[in-house]
C-alpha cells in the first residue's frame, strides 16, 4: 500500500515523577499502583513546551530517514491540545523546523496517531503527498485533576515523530469509532464572555474506568482480528504488537483473547504511563532505535481512545 515508515524520533519532559512521589501528594502508593497499572513513574512537563518536545522528535525522525524539511508534503500533528488554541501545533512545529506544507492537528485522543496513518495514506493514494510528516504531543498533566488519585497516576507527558514516504510498507490499516462523549472526558475551558450564563465546569480529566476498560478489551482485539484479515495474515505471522500504553491490565487481557506470546507484545507503561496518542510511537522509536526491528518484521500497532475511536494498522519494517 501507500508508505513505509522511513524515520522515527522522540523526546521526553526531564522531570520524572515516580509513584512514591505521588503517594506524597495522594492517598496511594507504589504497590496501589503498580498492582493496577503496571506504572511505576512517568515524565511531566516543567518548562518545556510541547513545540520545542514536538521540534526535537520532529528534527531526529527528518534525520533518522535521512530527509530534509523541504521534502515534506504535509505535516500532521496527533494532541488533544497544543501550545496554543490556534494556530495548530502542527504549524507551530513547521515553523520550527522549516518546513512549508499543509499542516493541521488531529484529536483522536489515544487513537489520533493511527488515525493520521490512515489521514497520510489518503493523500498519499491521492497523489497528494509523498512524505509526510506524523508528529504526535500530549501534555497530559495540564489536563488531570491531581488531587483524584483514579486518573493522575495514569498519565504522563511527551512528543514523538515519525517520517513515513511512499512505498509499501502499509499492509493494512482499520479505524473505527463508537461515539461516546461520557465514557473518557475533558471539559473545555470556558474563556471569560461577559455574555455566558452557562455553569464553569472544572478543566479536568474525567474517566468511567470499568467501562473504558471493557470497551479497550474487546474493540482492541476486534480492531486486531480486522487489521490482520484485510492483511491476509495470521497472528502467529506478527513479529511484534505495540498497543496503546493505557494500563497494563488491558493489555494482558487483549493478550490473552488473541493468544498473543508474552515477548511479542512491546510495552514501556513501567517508564512512560499512558501518554495518549503519544504512547506508541515513543514506544515503536524506543524498540527501533535499540534495533529491536528487522527488515520485514511485521508489527501490529493497536490503540483506543476517548470518543469513543480506536484503530489498528499492520506495518512491514523496511530500515
Amino acid at each position: 500500500m501507500s508508505f513505509y515508515i522511513a524515520g522515527t524520533g522522540s523526546a521526553l519532559p526531564k522531570k520524572s515523577v515516580t509513584n512514591d512521589d505521588l503517594s506524597h501528594i495522594v492517598d496511594t502508593s507504589d504497590e496501589w499502583i503498580r498492582t493496577r497499572t503496571g506504572i511505576r513513574e512517568r515524565r511531566v512537563l516543567t518548562d518545556e513546551t510541547l513545540t520545542e518536545l514536538t521540534t526535537k522528535a520532529g528534527k531526529s525522525a527528518l534525520a533518522d530517514a535521512g530527509v530534509k524539511p523541504e521534502e515534506i508534503d504535509l505535516v500532521l500533528c496527533a494532541t488533544m491540545r497544543g501550545d496554543t488554541i490556534t494556530p495548530s501545533q502542527a504549524c507551530l512545529t513547521a515553523a520550527e523546523l522549516g518546513i512549508q506544507a499543509v499542516s493541521f492537528d488531529v484529536n483522536a485522543a489515544c487513537s489520533a496517531m493511527l488515525y493520521c496513518f490512515g489521514i497520510a495514506d489518503a493523500f498519499m493514494q491521492s497523489g497528494k503527498a509523498e512524505t509526510v510528516l506524523l508528529l504526535t504531543c500530549e501534555a497530559m498533566s495540564k489536563q488531570l485533576d491531581w488531587s483524584d488519585r483514579s486518573t493522575c497516576v495514569l498519565f504522563g507527558d511527551g512528543a514523538a515523530a515519525v517520517v513515513l514516504r511512499k512505498g509499501k510498507g502499509l499492509l493494512s490499516h482499520t479505524m473505527t469509532c463508537v461515539p461516546n462523549g461520557k465514557m473518557i472526558r475533558t471539559p473545555s475551558h470556558d474563556g471569560d464572555s461577559i455574555f455566558s450564563t452557562s455553569e464553569k465546569q472544572k478543566v479536568a480529566l474525567h474517566m468511567d474506568g470499568q467501562e473504558t476498560y471493557k470497551f479497550a478489551v474487546t474493540t482492541m482485539v476486534g480492531q486486531m482480528e480486522k487489521a490482520l484479515l484485510d492483511a491476509g495474515l495470521t497472528a502467529d505471522q506478527i513479529d511484534y504488537v505495540l498497543p496503546h500504553q493505557a494500563n497494563l491490565r488491558i493489555i494482558d487481557a487483549a493478550k490473552k483473547r488473541f493468544k498473543i506470546p508474552d515477548e511479542k507484545v512491546l510495552t514501556n507503561i513501567a517508564s512512560f504511563g499512558n501518554m495518549s496518542s503519544t504512547s506508541i510511537p515513543v514506544l515503536l522509536d524506543e524498540n527501533a532505535k535499540q534495533g529491536k526491528f528487522k527488515k520485514g518484521d511485521k508489527l501490529l500497532l493497536v490503540a483506543f481512545g476517548a470518543g469513543m475511536t480506536a484503530a489498528a494498522t499492520v506495518i512491514e519494517w523496511q530500515k
